[in-house]
């Protein structure tokens, strides 16, 4: 069986011609505002959610005015619209405990030894020697070893 698409009253709606009235113009709150030119309510769905603004046409006999805008989808606005970044927020936050046993584990099998997976408990590097102290090291070494191969001769 194939299943059909439903139709949401809401996605179907159509407005022919638009008010010439601006949104501005009219008196009310956010939700709803008065038209004084065609004394009816007009309702702005942007700011209702999905069930409020099916209520409302599906009510009364007679269509009220509306206020809609559409996404890129062809879906009407509503309050309870959720958009990309809220679906990918929702979608991580759904997998953060899953990720963070991830990369515990991942961490965590990396270490060799337990002093290095505790923080803190990694030893800095040397501090970085200048010219003059690696150029006095290594006379100082050759210096040693040429008096070790000079006992070595000595003791034959």
């Amino acid at each position: 069986m194939i299943p059909l698409p439903t139709i949401d009253v809401l996605d179907a709606v159509t407005i022919p011609i638009a008010c010439p009235v601006s949104w501005d113009a009219m008196h009310g709150d956010d939700r709803t505002r008065f038209c004084d030119q065609c004394s009816q309510n007009v309702h702005d769905v942007s700011e209702l959610t999905r069930a409020e603004a099916v209520q409302l046409l599906t009510d009364g006999d007679k269509l009220p005015c509306l206020r809609i805008y559409r996404r890129q989808d062809g879906r009407v606005m509503t309050a309870d619209c959720t958009t990309r970044r809220d679906r990918l927020w929702k979608w991580l936050h759904r997998r953060s405990k899953w990720a963070a046993a991830v990369f515990a584990l991942v961490f965590f099998a990396s270490c060799d030894r337990p002093k290095d997976c505790i923080a803190g408990g990694i030893e800095p590097p040397p501090p970085a020697q200048t010219a003059v102290e690696q150029v006095t090291e290594k006379a100082a070494h050759s210096v040693v070893a040429a008096v070790a191969a000079e006992g070595r001769r000595a003791a034959r």
